[in-house]
């Protein structure tokens, strides 16, 4: 189960026909490659060493590590419940953007703000969607435009503060993606070497 369907979906569709390759093999020393044979993006690689990981994508790159335990493939197997679990696995990042702007979390705090307001400020909902949602000269999409927008809002005399505790910030799509790559890769080496054990 995950809180972020649309990633799992994509992250399926585009590995869907994605086979492993093992490139090296000695313990806990691995370099495991997963690619379409058709020649589709994202192949990504799996290395491991004592402790870390390392995973290589199209585009993004992230480490993890972890002590005591050696092989860092057992930290992702007793703590996926079904799924990704991407808040306690950040706390073992080394490498790669964990988080970023939140355009959905942003857009959902103004409404949230306009919606309080209505009542008090008759149109507020229906301002903030022009001169902000979905404004010709203001973009939501990066933070400093977003920012930018609520700065420059108004509506008689009701105005949009942006609290210092709020930051937008959810985990970026390529953490996501490395934490579906994580646990795909290590299903499919598993599988392999069950099947190799028969």
């Amino acid at each position: 189960m995950t809180d972020y369907p649309e990633i799992a979906a994509r992250f399926a569709r585009e590995t869907a026909g994605h086979v492993m390759h093992v490139l090296h093999e000695d313990g806990l020393y691995r370099h495991l490659v997963f690619t379409n044979p058709a020649g589709t993006f994202y192949r990504f690689d799996l290395i491991t060493w004592p402790h870390n990981l390392f995973l290589r994508g199209d585009g993004f790159s992230f480490g993890f590590a972890i002590y005591p335990a050696d092989d860092i493939f057992n930290m992702f197997r007793g703590s996926s419940s079904n799924g990704i679990n991407p808040g306690y696995w950040q706390e073992k990042v080394t490498a790669g953007k964990v988080r970023d702007w939140s355009e959905k979390l942003f857009r959902a705090w103004v409404l949230d703000e306009a919606a309080k307001a209505e009542a008090q400020h008759p149109g507020a909902v229906e301002a903030v969607g022009k001169q902000i949602l979905h404004s010709d000269e203001h973009s939501t999409e990066y933070q400093g435009t977003a920012e930018y927008a609520v700065a420059s809002f108004s509506h008689g005399d009701f105005r949009l503060r942006i609290p210092w505790e709020e930051d937008f910030q959810d985990y970026s799509w390529e953490y996501l993606l490395a934490c579906h790559a994580v646990l795909f890769g290590i299903a499919q080496y598993d599988a392999a070497r069950k099947a190799a054990a028969r």
